[in-house]
């Protein structure tokens, strides 16, 4: 678990940097007029779009594109919280203290993460050239890294924690977020892949506290008791607490 955090915060750290400084300016410009049939590259909707917290898709939107905002909804803000507290819920009803704290705070990560990263970061211009001549697309300058990308792989990793039974469909789900952020012109290429690095590397993250917080007494025994449903009794220690046995005569 150790070599897996830091592989991938390796990673996410080389990434960021090739962003910000431009070496991949080349890889987004092609995909934006290639992969993102939905992009207005004339909108300014600043550093987050807010009617996005709450809202799917615009009115007016394609019926295609709906389809592909609809599946990347769950990961939005308000809906990817409410699916964190009811699997945060859950696992308190289980008696899974820890966890369920482990989860609700990789979930803040992912978005203190993300304004961190879109307050911060000014990666260099990315230009729609469709037209009849290239467009600066305002939008991409601070948008990196995705936060629907990010909230996506941990709510999936959450609910797979809380509900095995669905992971293959929620890793199917996750696999696809990005790619219809890409296609929906939501976000750039390098967005969704530094916002999936950054999702992977909080779950591995809150995979290794959770081994470790539930490894101290305190916490074994909490989970030891709310798995078996009644308090653990403590074995005699003394001659005191032990009754006598019988003697032979």
């Amino acid at each position: 678990m150790t070599r897996a955090l830091a592989a991938t915060s390796a990673a996410l750290a080389v990434f960021t940097v090739l962003v910000v400084t431009g070496a991949l300016t080349g890889v987004d410009n092609w995909a934006i007029d290639h992969v993102s049939p939905a992009l207005n590259p004339y909108s300014d909707v600043g550093v987050v779009a807010l009617s996005g917290l709450w809202q799917p898709f615009g009115l007016d939107a394609p019926w295609w594109d709906k389809i592909v905002d609809l599946f990347m909804y769950p990961a939005s803000f308000v809906v990817s919280a409410l699916l964190v507290g009811v699997g945060c819920v859950v696992l308190l009803r289980r008696g899974a203290r820890v966890p369920a704290l482990v989860w609700a705070g990789a979930w803040c990560a992912a978005n203190g993460a993300e304004l961190v990263g879109k307050l911060g970061l000014t990666r260099p211009a990315v230009h729609w050239s469709n037209g009849p001549r290239p467009v600066h697309v305002l939008t991409f300058d601070n948008s990196y890294p995705s936060g629907h990308s990010a909230r996506g792989v941990v709510v999936a990793a959450l609910l797979a924690y809380v509900f095995p039974r669905l992971r293959v469909a929620l890793a199917a789900w996750v696999v696809l977020v990005p790619a219809a952020l890409v296609v929906g012109g939501a976000h750039t290429l390098t967005d969704v892949v530094g916002g999936t690095t950054l999702g992977l590397l909080i779950v591995l993250a809150a995979h290794a506290m959770m081994r470790e917080w539930t490894r101290l007494p305190i916490f074994s025994r909490v989970s030891n008791e709310a798995s078996s449903g009644t308090p653990r009794r403590s074995s005699p220690t003394s001659p005191a607490g032990t009754s006598p046995s019988p003697t032979k005569t």
